[in-house]
């Protein structure tokens, strides 16, 4: 009889760690921090290999009773261009930070749209067949369109179209156009 009260304390207590747990397990993923994995090619002959992660920013607004979020993209990727014949491919490294904002459907929706601005630096200069960049230092702009999958939408496939040149800080400016596909995890 005296352990009654001491009993359901520990119930209680149990209940709530369990109820907790249950909603970190089936909430909704689609604002945190993600690692992923994208590929692209671009107009003519350059293809890219992208590792990155987005982070959360702490701002949220509405539009039109739609959520959008903002989060930092940082990425490493790997750009090869075929050049001239008698001088092969080349491989260039190139980080980029982009601050995105996404619009978000409704909540029972899983789709998106997103926008970045951002800036890149490569290792060497771009070269392909027909292009020369003429500065190491790039801006990027790109807009997406995504889907969310998994029981607490934790995996995200998108498309993107993404353009980068040097903004006319030198010439030559051609810049080089980007056709990409990602696959990001959320944690």
């Amino acid at each position: 009889m005296q352990y009654r009260p001491l009993l359901s304390a520990v119930g209680l207590c149990a209940l709530t760690v369990w109820s907790a747990s249950a909603h970190a397990q089936f909430a909704d993923k689609r604002n945190t921090a993600t690692l992923y994995l994208q590929a692209g090619v671009a107009e003519r002959d350059a293809r890219s290999l992208t590792i990155g992660s987005t982070i959360p920013m702490d701002w949220k607004t509405f539009w039109w009773g739609h959520p959008v979020t903002a989060h930092w993209d940082l990425s490493l990727s790997a750009w090869n261009s075929d050049r001239m014949e008698r001088e092969g491919s080349r491989t260039i490294a190139v980080v980029g930070l982009v601050p995105t904002m996404r619009f978000h459907s409704k909540s029972q929706y899983p789709w998106f749209v997103e926008a970045g601005l951002g800036g890149y630096v490569s290792s060497k200069l771009y070269e392909s067949r027909e292009k020369r960049f003429s500065t190491a230092f790039n801006f990027g702009t790109h807009i997406g369109v995504g889907y969310f999958t998994g029981m607490r939408r934790e995996n995200e496939w998108s498309v993107r179209l993404e353009h980068l040149s040097n903004a006319s800080i030198k010439r030559p400016n051609p810049g080089e156009n980007f056709v990409q596909l990602r696959y990001a995890r959320h944690f």
